[in-house]
Parts: structure tokens; sequence; C-alpha cells
């Protein structure tokens, strides 16, 4: 409503301190601090499944981390020491879509953000007018009339509305800037996890490949000491079967070498990785040297957790904004025009010539205090899923770095599996030659050894790929 400079005397202000009265008293029944809630207890080491080790840490600071570094520039990945996976790695950071509508949402929010702030300055406007009549029963000249105006509106920001929104809409974009950090490192994980992908499966299929040839000439043995015989026709059906279930599982991995280089695909834009560009083999690859004792404040550079962090202090604060809601809001506006009071006697009399509209929503107290108790509801279950996905990190960690201990293990025990494979099939196929065993045992022992092989180096993969996860896991590199 308007009110006129009358209306400003101080036997005229008492409603309005009443309305001031009001509303502090119903800024008692909803203050924010009800809705604290404790800060998880964040283990100071990584337990390994040690519960010993989980000792809590320091209470979360109340202020936001600082702005996370750039997941490009911390180039973890280098450290496995393969020159072919930074570059198909670079080629993801510079053209892959989901990385292209995360920076597009970060630029949203940061224009978000400006119109926030820009809520707490003056707001001018203006308008031109022209109008015309002339009498239809004469012939007199037109009446012309033509105005211009400019105006000025304010809201005063009494208790703190304005300047909480553009709080809110701050943090929201730095956590859309966090988000754009978290979509690069699951980018890098995912183009990673492929490359390794087609580099196990490369490699299966080229010893798949030599595993044809070896049966092939094992059947021609055998079918030869058929045609002279020295063997009966159930030793050729054996050989040719297992021909043809080597065949049939090169097959499989063919197709599934097309899938993984589909996935690489849409992960580089629609842009595939040349064939010569492809890695054939895993063992040349080494898994990088992490540290023993890795502290638990490193998942403070997790983007998804950072981005979290900021949206759980957005709800907290958006209790605040919505208990200011239902306080008094007092508007000034002022208007300078050519059809209204001219610039000088503005300048002379402002009080004349300015509008107050003071709304009273805060009497509405039943609602007021309903929809802040909404909010401050949201705002606890945000902070409990918050401390659910602090857990789940560490958890993740704990996980990645348990079985990192594991693949070790594997890594070596599979690599003497195979060796023991390699020799107990070199001393079958000799006995066979003298006749002094026959051909199933043979062949069984070209399985084991295909077995070992292939068992190898998907341990190999797997180890790999446990090292990608431990790195985004910890958001970065591990130092």
């Amino acid at each position: 409503m308007k009110i006129s400079p009358a209306l400003l005397h101080p036997a005229s202000l008492r409603p309005l301190a009443l309305a001031c009265v009001t509303a502090l008293t119903l800024s008692a029944c909803v203050s924010t601090g009800r809705y604290q809630v404790d800060a998880p207890a964040v283990p100071a080491t990584y337990g390994r499944g040690d519960a010993t080790l989980n000792t809590p840490t320091e209470p979360v600071s109340e202020q936001p981390h600082a702005t996370s570094a750039d997941v490009r520039t911390d180039a973890w990945w280098t450290q496995f020491g393969d020159p072919g996976l930074d570059r198909v790695i670079d080629r993801a950071l510079a053209a892959n879509t989901d990385l292209v509508s995360a920076g597009l949402a970060v630029q949203r929010a940061r224009l978000q953000a400006g119109l926030a702030d820009n809520a707490l300055w003056p707001q001018p406007s203006g308008s031109v007018s022209s109008s015309g009549n002339r009498p239809i029963d004469q012939s007199a000249d037109w009446n012309r009339g033509s105005s211009a105006g400019v105006s000025l509106g304010w809201e005063i920001d009494l208790w703190g509305r304005l300047r909480t929104q553009r709080d809110i809409a701050q943090w929201e974009a730095q956590a859309s800037q966090e988000d754009l950090q978290n979509t690069a490192l699951l980018v890098i994980s995912d183009v990673a996890t492929q490359y390794w992908t087609l580099a196990f499966l490369n490699q299966s299929i080229n010893a798949g490949q030599a595993n044809l040839e070896r049966l092939q000439r094992t059947r021609e043995l055998v079918q030869a000491r058929f045609d002279a015989g020295a063997v009966s026709r159930l030793d050729v059906r054996q050989a040719a079967q297992s021909l043809e279930a080597q065949r049939a599982a090169q097959s499989a991995l063919v197709q599934q070498r097309v899938a993984a280089r589909n996935a690489l695909t849409v992960l580089l834009d629609g842009q595939p990785l040349s064939v010569a560009d492809e890695p054939q083999q895993l063992q040349r690859v080494a898994s990088p040297v992490i540290a023993e004792g890795l502290p638990a404040d490193l998942l403070g550079r997790r983007p998804d957790l950072r981005a979290a962090e900021l949206r759980l202090r957005n709800s907290l604060k958006t209790i605040k904004v919505t208990a200011t809601q239902y306080y008094p809001a007092l508007s000034l506006t002022g208007s300078v025009g050519t059809g209204a009071t001219s610039l000088s006697d503005v300048l002379k009399n402002p009080v004349a010539t300015l509008g107050a509209g003071l709304s009273l929503p805060f009497l509405n107290v039943r609602q007021a205090q309903l929809n802040t108790r909404l909010a401050g509801t949201d705002y606890q279950i945000a902070a409990n899923g918050f401390r659910r996905t602090l857990y789940t990190a560490l958890s993740e960690v704990d996980n990645a770095l348990s079985a990192r201990t594991q693949f070790a293990t594997q890594v070596a025990a599979s690599q003497a599996s195979y060796d023991e494979a390699v020799e107990i099939e070199r001393m079958y196929e000799v006995r066979y030659r003298v006749g002094a065993t026959d051909l199933r045992t043979w062949l069984e022992a070209q399985q084991t050894r295909r077995d070992a092989e292939l068992s190898l180096a998907s341990v190999r993969q797997r180890q790999l790929i446990n090292d990608v996860t431990l790195f985004k896991a910890l958001g970065g590199s591990a130092g």
C-alpha cells in the first residue's frame, strides 16, 4: 500500500513498530538454530576393515572448503605411464558432451547468482506514452499529449532475506562448479576403464588367435596319426571339438571388443579411437605406487562431496529465507516523469514525491510456522543424506585400498599358475607325441593353460580398473 508523507509522523509509525515487534516475535519461533545437526565423525585413517583405526577426527569446519583445484591439472592418470591413455583422456576432456552440459550448468548458476546479487540494489524502470483526441462533431485540431517517466524501486532488506538468497545462489554456483569437476572425474575414470578393457580384449583376442593356430596344428597332427592307424577316430573328434570351442570363445571376445569400442566412442563425442591407437596388451602398464596411511581429509577434495556440502548449507539457509518471507517487507519507490512532478521538485521535497509500501505477510503465523518447519525437516533429511554419502565415500576408498592389496596377491598367484600351466602343457605334449599319454589329457592341459592365460589378463585388467576406482574415490591423486 502507498503511505503519504503525513503518515510518516511519529504517531503514525506505531503500527509499523507493532509490525516489527510481531515479526521479531515470529523470528524467535522460526530460528534456524533448532535445526543444527551434529557433524559426521570422520575416521582419521582408513580402516582396511580394522575398527581400531577408525578414530574420529575433529568436527567438520562450519565454513565451506576453498574451491577445489581443476581435476584436469591434477593429471593423476599420467602415473600409469601410458602415453596412449594420456592422449585419449585429453581428447575426452576436450569434447565430451557430459562435460559441455556441466559447463553450461555452471554458466546458468553464475547468472542466477548475478540476478540474486542484483536484487539487493535499486531497480530502475522507464515508460513512454503518447495519446491524441479530437471531438468527432467538430473540426478542431487534435489534442495531443505525451509523457515519459523513470521510476526506481528498492526493497529494503530489513531481515537479510535478499542477502541470504544471494548467498544461496552463490553457493549453488560453487556447487555447480564442483559438479563440473565431478563430471570430469567420472569421464576420466570411464575413459580409463574402457581403455583398459580394450587392452584386455585385444590381448585376449591376440592370444586366442595364437591358440586357434596351435589347436589347428594339433588337429592336423591327430589326423595324421589317425591316417597312420596310430589313434582312433575319437581322438580326431576330440581335437576338432577343442578347435571349435576356441572359435566360439574367440567370437565372443570380438563382440565384446565392438561394445568396448562403441562405449569409448560415446565418451569421445562420436569420434572413434583408431585401431592403431588402441592398446594391445596390459603387461607393460605399471600400477601407480600409493603410500600407506592415507589421511581421511583427502576426501575433502572429492567434488561430489564438496557439492553436497555446499547444497547442505544452502538447505540450512533456505530455512531463514522461508522464515523471512513472512516478515514485513518495506519497499521504496520513486518516479520522475514529464507528465508528473518535475525533477527539481523531487530534489526539493523528496519525501512528498516518494512512496513507501509495507506488506504484512507475517499475520499468517500458522502458515509461517508450518512452512519453516517444513524447510527445517528438509534440511535434516539432507543432513542425514550427506552423512550417508560421506560414509559411503569412506567405504569406497577402503574397499579400493583393500582390493589393491588383494589384487597384488592375485596377480602374483595368477602369473605363477600360468607359468606352471605352460610347463604342464609342454610336458603332456611330449608325452603324447611318444605315445605315453592319451590326447584328452593333452587337450585338457592346453585348456588349462588357456584358462590361466585369460585369468591372468583379467586379474591384471581388474587391478588397473581398481586403481582408477581408487583415484576416483579419493577425488584425484593420493598425495
